[in-house]
């Protein structure tokens, strides 16, 4: 158990430098030095729900009809190692969806949203440089994983999140991460049992592969109240609240850079931990005086300083692993409900645990059944409630804000079925998610994969903003099945 314990916790304290490869069962084609492998993808997605916003009844209308190609290319190019990894999605602009466009347009928005949810990408293209024997060099366009949480991030603070065609629904962090062009230095340190790697980003990427991206545009995943309505619309009847990438307080083009120290402590290197520093931009927007903007103001990246770090370790008499992170941010900018900015130091935290319930006796299971559960929770220092502090939606912040996620599964018939339920729970605003899914494996290749996405509770509200997290899913409950061929 003990062995087993410390790969575990010696794989957490490497995923700073972590590869992103496909583990990919199915046999990879050889082209000359070069190893190629990837999948198909089929997603297709129903209303479970009429939508208020449109004039027809939705329920069990298809939202979605996506069809994902992902190709990697690995292989040495002399003393390095080259990694190439593309991926082109297309979408059939459903009926449902088409009725949001025609909403969209007619609330003067842009009625458009193939250009939104269609993509062709190179999203890595990155070299691997041995130095010596302690440094590893990684250049070129990339993901970094600094933390290890689902759903909500902690120290995960690198990259940005695409939100716009899947929420935060997608099991897998590295499908909506979105990768950014980084110098990647590892420095082994084996008398500390650590090393460091130091991260600069030149500002070479994108403008808009800086922060989260959310469904603004009025799609199928826009918040409550607002389907069918673009929010950075050019023109009519709601401002416009264009993206400024460019802003003093927060430019795209402005270099991130930050350092990392990982290693292990204690006896048999049981404990794992970390300790990050970034200078970047915020994830999420605020909305600040723009000059470029129609009506003075813009949706802007402000950048800030991230000071954090991150424990894990086994716990002997429950069988478990835990982890804790912890993310700090001096002067993080928030909204007023005036329409001012406001800085307040905060704090997020991340308290997790892993374990394994043994119910093959019990349930019949072909294996150790996982557990996951994680806390989260944001605190916003000197926090004032007269200032209503909002986010960038207009959701009202409060001092605490925690959620609750969990995950558990149940494998059957040699891990070739395995089934799934998926919780969070906004302890704060009330409201959450339950996603029961199954998940079938035929052979190597193909994975068939069937999930509801149930939203409860939370504040909600009938225009945009106003309304929580999960309330502003309101009317969002959908079926989804997801059909993979990986080669």
């Amino acid at each position: 158990m003990m062995l087993k314990c410390r790969f575990m916790l010696v794989m957490l304290a490497m995923l700073g430098f972590g590869s992103t490869l496909l583990p990919g069962p199915a046999q990879a084609v050889e082209i000359g030095s070069f190893e190629f492998n990837g999948y198909l993808r089929h997603y297709m997605s129903f209303n479970l729900k009429d939508v208020p916003e449109t004039s027809g009844d939705d329920q069990y209308e298809m939202s979605m009809n996506r069809l994902t190609l992902l190709g990697q290319l690995r292989g040495d190019l002399g003393p390095a190692t080259l990694t190439v990894i593309g991926r082109a999605s297309k979408e059939q602009i459903t009926s449902y969806l088409g009725d949001l466009e025609d909403s969209a347009a007619a609330s003067g928005g842009r009625g458009d949203f193939q250009d939104e949810y269609d993509e062709a990408e190179f999203r890595e293209f990155y070299l691997d440089i041995p130095i010596g024997e302690r440094v590893r060099l990684r250049l070129g366009k990339q993901q970094v994983v600094w933390g290890e949480t689902d759903f909500f991030q902690a120290l995960d603070v690198v990259h940005g999140y695409d939100q716009t065609w899947r929420s935060f629904l997608e099991p897998e962090n590295e499908e909506w991460r979105k990768p950014l062009i980084l110098a990647n230095v590892q420095i082994d340190v084996p008398e500390l049992k650590g090393g460091l790697q130091l991260l600069w980003r030149p500002g070479f990427d994108d403008e808009e592969d800086i922060g989260n991206s959310y469904d603004m545009f009025g799609g199928r995943w826009s918040q409550n109240g607002s389907r069918g309505f673009d929010l950075n619309a050019d023109k009519g009847f709601f401002p416009s609240f264009p993206m400024d990438y460019h802003n003093p307080e927060g430019d795209t083009d402005d270099g991130h850079y930050g350092a990392r120290w990982s290693g292990t402590l204690g006896e048999n290197d049981g404990l794992a931990y970390s300790l990050n520093y970034y200078h970047t931009q915020a994830q999420n927007p605020v909305l600040f005086s723009s000059v470029s903007a129609p009506y003075g103001l813009a949706f802007i990246f402000p950048e800030i300083d991230i000071y954090g770090g991150s424990l894990s370790g086994y716990i002997p008499l429950i069988d478990s692993v835990y982890r804790f992170e912890a993310a700090y941010v001096p002067e993080n900018p928030f909204n007023d409900n005036f329409g001012g900015l406001v800085k307040k130091d905060t704090l997020r935290t991340m308290f997790g645990l892993d374990t394994n319930f043994r119910l093959q006796n019990v349930l019949g299971t072909s294996s150790p059944s996982m557990f996951t559960l994680q806390v989260f929770d944001t605190y916003i220092d000197n926090y004032d409630a007269a200032e209503m502090i909002t986010n960038a939606f207009g959701t009202t912040e409060d001092e605490h804000t925690s959620w609750v996620s969990s995950i558990f599964t149940l494998p059957y018939k040699f891990d070739s079925i395995t089934g799934q339920l998926v919780t969070v729970n906004d302890i704060s605003n009330g409201g959450g998610v339950i996603a029961p899914s199954v998940e079938f494996q035929f052979g190597a290749s193909w994975r068939v994969k069937l999930e509801a996405d149930l939203f409860y509770g939370g504040t909600k509200s009938d225009t945009p903003g106003g309304a929580s997290l999960f309330g502003s899913f309101d009317n969002s409950d959908q079926f989804l099945t997801r059909v993979t061929y990986q080669f």
